[in-house]
């Protein structure tokens, strides 16, 4: 174990420098027998003989003394970038922020995210992290993950404190040949007798199913997937029509079919993505500091 301080090694490169103690003393402003005694304990520890003291010509490094000193100059700028990470990380400007996202919303949002963030606070690594609704729920409730981005669905304010990121509305998505694909909204009525392609992700198929049952409306599903790709892909393909939330850029499904967002023409409550993260717990800057940037991104993106 390294028994000599960093405050000796200081002492020894300034004395070194400076060519004695006095000289060293000086520029320190600190008292000779103070420099003096961090140095023979330094030379008592290392077994060293450091410095040649010649009263008249001051003090000079004998050989052991400079390679010495090669050595403690790295360990000095070591120390150095250990006080500055240290102190970054007391002012939460260094660390890491655990952040789980549901697995549909992530490739809208979190490459974003964390691109964005990374160049905002360089010093600050997001470990992003895909999952369903009750996995993310867990992960805060144990600890394992520090903020979730997920759709409020049921969410217990018992347990979970959270804040609204966006509202989407959900939509109808048809194939680009269906008749009624150019419609500029439909009713769900209008589709009420012809099969439906479930996003089946626990959660989001209960809200489907609840806009279903509100509409006194019992969907055909003839598909069905966790895959918000594969549900666009059978839509392209004609399996049926299917209520989505997150909406791609582009109207191509990976295989090369064409799909089309249709608004509904009903009035139905949008659900909501929010950033979580548990209740009753003291939430350090540096995640408050993320959620607020997070608040001011999605509002941006609107």
């Amino acid at each position: 174990m390294v028994r000599y301080t960093i405050k000796q090694c200081h002492y020894f490169a300034i004395v070194a420098e400076q060519g004695g103690i006095a000289q060293a003393a000086r520029v320190l402003n600190i008292s000779q027998p103070a420099i003096a005694q961090a140095i023979d304990k330094l030379e008592e520890i290392t077994g060293l003989q450091l410095f040649d003291r010649q009263h008249a010509k001051g003090m000079s490094l004998t050989i052991a003394g400079r390679s010495f000193l090669k050595e403690i100059h790295g360990f000095l700028k070591h120390a150095e970038a250990l006080n500055r990470s240290t102190e970054n990380i007391a002012s939460n400007l260094q660390g890491t922020i655990r952040l789980g996202c549901f697995q549909s919303i992530a490739p809208f949002h979190i490459a974003r995210l964390v691109s964005r963030y990374s160049k905002h606070m360089p010093q600050i690594r997001i470990d992003a992290q895909e999952h369903l609704q009750e996995e993310l729920i867990s992960g805060i409730l144990e600890e394992k993950i520090d903020l979730a981005i997920l759709y409020n669905l049921d969410l217990d304010p018992s347990e979970l404190s959270w804040h609204v990121l966006t509202r989407p509305q959900p939509y109808i998505l048809l194939p680009e040949d269906h008749p009624l694909a150019y419609q500029s909204s439909l009713s769900l009525q209008n589709l009420a007798d012809e099969p439906y392609v479930l996003f089946d992700a626990p959660g989001s198929r209960e809200y489907f199913f609840a806009i279903f049952s509100a509409h006194k409306i019992t969907p055909k599903v003839a598909f069905k997937s966790t895959s918000l790709e594969s549900v666009r892909s059978a839509v392209g393909h004609g399996l049926g029509f299917s209520l989505l939330t997150m909406r791609p850029q582009t109207k191509q499904t990976y295989d090369g079919h064409l799909v089309v967002p249709i608004k509904i023409k009903e009035s139905i409550n949008p659900t909501e993505i929010v950033i979580a993260h548990k209740q009753n717990i003291l939430q350090p800057e540096i995640l408050t500091s993320f959620i607020k940037y997070c608040r001011n991104d999605f509002k941006e993106k609107e």
